[in-house]
């Protein structure tokens, strides 16, 4: 499946809403996920961006915050769940397509295809 494709979306924004943690912070678990888009942004901005060059690409600094493991969003998939798992069930793939990546590639498009929905929910960046 397309990573563009209208169910390829939903799957990216149901994996986000499932994987968002506010305990650990000043926020009500989100109801939907224009609301958990905002607070990954805001836990971005804060814990990331804050006191960087803003001249840096957005979304390299984002995939760079998301390998952290940042607490608000459960991105372990850089280190010990498969990158290639999730993304293949996002994509609903097969073992064959999912064969086309390795854990690093895979982990590098999930957090494009998060960035890409939380800024499109957002309007920032």
């Amino acid at each position: 499946m397309k990573t563009n494709c209208k169910k390829a979306v939903d799957n990216i924004r149901a994996y986000i809403i499932r994987n968002i943690t506010v305990e650990n912070y000043n926020y009500n678990q989100p109801t939907n996920f224009k609301e958990a888009a905002k607070i990954i942004v805001d836990c971005f901005w804060h814990e990331y961006m804050h006191g960087y060059n803003l001249k840096r690409n957005h979304q390299e600094c984002f995939v760079d915050w998301l390998s952290g493991l940042p607490s608000v969003f459960d991105s372990c998939y850089y280190y010990n769940r498969s990158a290639v798992d999730d993304l293949g069930s996002i994509l609903e793939e097969t073992e064959e397509e999912k064969a086309r990546y390795n854990d690093t590639q895979a982990a590098d498009i999930l957090s494009r295809l998060i960035y890409r929905e939380i800024t499109k929910a957002t309007g920032r960046y």
